[in-house]
């Protein structure tokens, strides 16, 4: 009988849709390939956010699986997707658990004004099209894209990164990619960039096929997903890229819907500094000049760098997805439901949800308002201790002391970076002349709640900026003007990059940053 049972495939059911699948397929692994459910931890157990409404003659929940759920949810019919197996004649959902995850939310498109003084998209003898062309950033957590015709900005979209689905952060992507899900990797982010592409076409009247040129921009380990490279080089020490880009392919070659579109891969500056950090840097000119300039991207991966004497280095940090909400028992995307924005007043918590509906979550701006409300409201103190388990800002969602863990690792290892670059440098944040803050997250955050946790230094907030999508800008600007491409080549040569893994400077950095109080005041 029992042999009768098994079968080499069987009928299973995701979203209304029948597949013919393996038998005993993980369920996780049928979610990632059409990229339905967003995973931050890969499917490895860890953050219970894959919930799905299951049903079908599946074993009970483990009491791993059961811990993470919750009683509640497993009552309403819900189960952890990443501990499923699929089983003859089942059926999952993820609509009705995820439906807000879906809506549009807190993708950040622009740059700031005065990084576009120039028009970037210029069409003419110095421009890489002629009629219509394209430029896509990929985020670890979002895709932003325009399009530009005969020199205008004619459209512009934003979309969530479906890798998600194969963990939040960089390592657990590419963990995924070394274990086999290159090609699944690579096949989500193509098709995701060729929705998006065919958006921006339909928004501005236009034929997707009629593109002549995109000019994609991202960190190096997303090229690499991007293209289907092998990212053995960037798992392991020396973490030296075997490719760091800066050349062109055709739209075919990544499965885009303009076949016979030129695409342009701007240049990486090392494993961990990636084309992101060279195109936002073309954005704002920070290259140029003789004032000092330090440019922070706060994200998955802290990208830091700093401008000195005409000279530019770079170094990177592995912070962690916490900031874009996920690894966090209550954490979410910037979406619908989210709550973005606290603060302690009169005693009581005061707070705003996207959407104006009842909140579902809380994404990284909220975050760090909340940490900074807690120390305001004398619930938690510098050390990150706070005597009850959790504290919920609107009845419903708020900050556990696990997640607060969390947020001193991820926001220490920014700080960290920050400060041996000026111990490294010889120089000190009051030397400083531009302090900017770079990536979509950076757009959002409150930059006086940043350094009131100690994310930031103190410096003087009209020595900030806050620059929005420099990455996608400056992808912009090299689709304009051919002389750019080639300023971001030069830029890209000549960046050092510092190497901050076992660096005793950094370590002890690291620790002193721990503390939620800033290391000093603004000015």
């Amino acid at each position: 009988m029992e042999t009768e049972k098994r079968q080499e495939t069987i009928r299973f059911w995701v979203n209304g849709e029948e597949l013919l699948v393996p038998d005993s397929s993980k369920v996780s692994d049928l979610l990632k390939k059409d990229a339905k459910i967003v995973m931050p931890c890969g499917g490895n157990h860890i953050c219970g956010k894959c919930k799905v409404f299951a049903n079908g003659n599946f074993p009970a929940p483990t009491k791993q699986e059961l811990s993470l759920l919750g009683e509640e949810n497993y009552k309403k019919g819900m189960r952890l997707a990443c501990f499923l197996k699929a089983v003859d004649g089942g059926e999952i959902r993820t609509e009705k658990a995820f439906g807000q995850e879906e809506a549009q939310g807190k993708i950040c498109l622009d740059a700031a004004e005065d990084s576009l003084k120039e028009d970037t998209g210029e069409s003419g003898k110095n421009a890489l099209y002629q009629h219509l062309g394209a430029a896509v950033d990929i985020g670890t957590t979002t895709l932003a894209a325009s399009l530009f015709r005969d020199g205008k900005k004619a459209a512009g979209q934003g979309e969530w990164n479906p890798q998600a689905a194969f963990g939040a952060d960089v390592i657990s992507r590419m963990e995924a990619s070394l274990s086999g899900s290159s090609k699944e990797l690579a096949d989500v982010v193509r098709k995701a960039i060729g929705q998006l592409l065919e958006k921006l076409a339909a928004q501005a009247e236009a034929c997707v096929e009629e593109i002549e040129t995109v000019v994609i921009t991202g960190n190096t380990s997303m090229l690499y997903f991007l293209t289907g490279r092998n990212p053995e080089s960037l798992s392991h020490s020396p973490f030296e890229a075997d490719c760091l880009f800066g050349e062109w392919m055709k739209g075919e070659e990544l499965s885009l819907p303009c076949k016979d579109a030129r695409v342009y891969l701007p240049p990486c500056i090392s494993a961990f500094v990636g084309a992101d950090i060279t195109t936002a840097l073309l954005a704002e000119d920070v290259c140029t000049g003789t004032e000092k300039k330090m440019m922070v991207d706060i994200g998955t991966n802290g990208e830091i760098a700093l401008f000195l004497d005409g000279k530019i280095s770079c170094c990177s940090t592995a912070a962690g997805p916490a900031f874009e909400g996920a690894g966090l028992s209550m954490g979410m995307r910037g979406v619908n439901g989210a709550i973005d924005h606290v603060r302690w007043e009169n005693d009581t918590w005061k707070f705003h949800v996207i959407g104006d509906g009842p909140s579902q979550g809380i994404c990284g701006s909220g975050v760090i308002d909340g940490v900074a409300g807690l120390l305001d409201s004398e619930i938690m103190d510098e050390t990150g201790y706070m005597e009850e388990e959790e504290i919920l800002f609107d009845g419903r969602n708020g900050l556990t002391r696990k997640d607060i863990r969390q947020v001193q690792l991820a926001k220490s290892a920014i700080r960290a970076g920050i400060e041996t670059m000026f111990y490294t440098a010889k120089i000190g944040k009051d030397d400083l002349d531009q302090f900017l803050i770079a990536g979509g997250f950076g757009a959002y955050m409150s930059v006086e709640n940043a350094q009131k946790i100690g994310l930031i230094p103190g410096i003087p907030r009209e020595k900030i900026k806050v620059c929005g999508n420099a990455a996608l800008a400056g992808a912009e600007k090299i689709l304009g003007s051919a002389d750019k491409l080639e300023e971001a080549k030069a830029l890209a040569a000549s960046a050092a990059t510092w190497n901050l893994g076992g660096d005793q400077v950094f370590q002890d950095y690291y620790m002193e940053s721990m503390f939620f109080e800033p290391s000093d005041e603004a000015d």
